[in-house]
């Protein structure tokens, strides 16, 4: 496990985000699309199902012309150990599924860098001159949600 893992997400002006992961110091770009995909929706639910134990959770991102997918697994015996796996396919299903990075990463540090990135741009976008060509990016109520579950699970985050 290495801890020299980050994330950077990225709201663009008519419907494209740029997630950027950076493990070890190589940095892996993932293109999204917001109309076909949900990315600021997508983390903050992965958050709350990992909140809630769940143990394995994935998301599909539209890219055009590919797909990106990131799956995350839940330890069996050390619950708080994530493995994270970052890929490509070329449509919705995995076809021609190609794997671009694997980690592993403790869920809190997960949880306070993706939340972080969520909370940035939460306060990005009441800016009005940010938030102009961004406005429907952002899941309030799914944040809202997130931001009371941590609360209740890890006051010292917020």
């Amino acid at each position: 496990m290495d801890d020299n893992i980050d994330f950077s997400l990225m709201l663009h002006k008519h419907g494209w985000i740029t997630f950027l992961i950076n493990v070890d110091g190589v940095i892996h770009e993932i293109l999204v699309s917001s109309v076909l995909s949900s990315p600021v929706y997508d983390i903050t639910n992965l958050l709350l199902a990992l909140l809630n134990n769940e143990d394995e959770i994935s998301v599909n991102w539209f890219g055009e012309p590919d797909w990106s997918v990131i799956r995350v697994t839940r330890g069996h015996t050390e619950r708080h150990i994530l493995s994270v796996e970052v890929g490509s396919c070329i449509d919705q299903q995995g076809s021609d599924y190609k794997k671009v990075v694997d980690f592993k990463i403790k869920f809190k540090q997960l949880l306070i860098i993706l939340f972080y990135q969520l909370k940035k741009n939460y306060h990005l976008l009441t800016e009005k001159s940010f938030a102009n060509g961004r406005e429907r990016e952002f899941s309030y109520e799914l944040y809202n949600k997130l931001n009371k579950k941590i609360e209740t699970d890890f006051p010292g985050i917020l």
